[in-house]
């Protein structure tokens, strides 16, 4: 008598987990890796644009293009193809969750290296989105930054930037106007 009462109770038990297992809530799956705002930031940047740029009286004019795509690495990594006669280079861009910023590396057919750290501008900075040149111990170089102004969904300006140690003020080194491939270029000052 007592078997069949144990085996009673460890059947009802047994059933009682099966139902329990049965009902319970599966557990969603973990969200794709990148899929956070932050990993959105830089999408504005993201396409095919013809460049422009004109630095006054006696100072160089030219155009470029720049190809922005990004999905080579799912949602992870911007990556840049820039192309303007006598000169074309590339970067990859991510935002860089640890240091909750955006990490940048340049690298171009002139033996150019940069690696750049920011995200977007605090507000009230007269820019939207900047990137400056991180200077490993030992090196010095100036200070450098790029900084992009949005103008609209088809109008940019990018800036390259630098100031002097111990300055404050940022002067323009390269001041370039993006206009999306097939929108119309908006005259747009420096």
């Amino acid at each position: 008598m007592k078997t069949a009462y144990l085996a009673a109770i460890l059947y009802l038990t047994a059933n009682g987990a099966m139902a329990q297992q049965t009902n319970a809530t599966p557990k969603p799956p973990p969200p794709p890796p990148c899929s956070a705002d932050e990993y959105r930031q830089l999408d504005f940047w993201v396409g095919e644009w013809d460049l422009w740029y004109s630095q006054g009286k006696d100072k160089p004019k030219g155009t470029a293009h720049n190809s922005i795509t990004k999905g080579d690495f799912g949602n992870c990594v911007i990556t840049e193809h820039f192309t303007m006669s006598g000169f074309n280079g590339t970067s990859i861009s991510t935002y860089h969750n640890r240091i909750g910023q955006w990490r940048q590396t340049w690298v171009d057919d002139k033996g150019g290296y940069f690696d750049l750290v920011g995200g977007p501008a605090e507000k009230g900075a007269g820019y939207d989105f900047g990137l400056e040149l991180v200077h490993p111990e030992g090196i010095k170089v100036p200070y450098l930054r790029m900084i992009w102004q949005i103008e609209d969904k088809d109008h940019l300006v990018w800036r390259w930037q630098n100031h002097k140690k111990g300055e404050t003020e940022w002067q323009d080194s390269w001041v370039l106007h993006y206009v999306r491939e097939g929108a119309k270029r908006n005259e747009l000052k420096d």
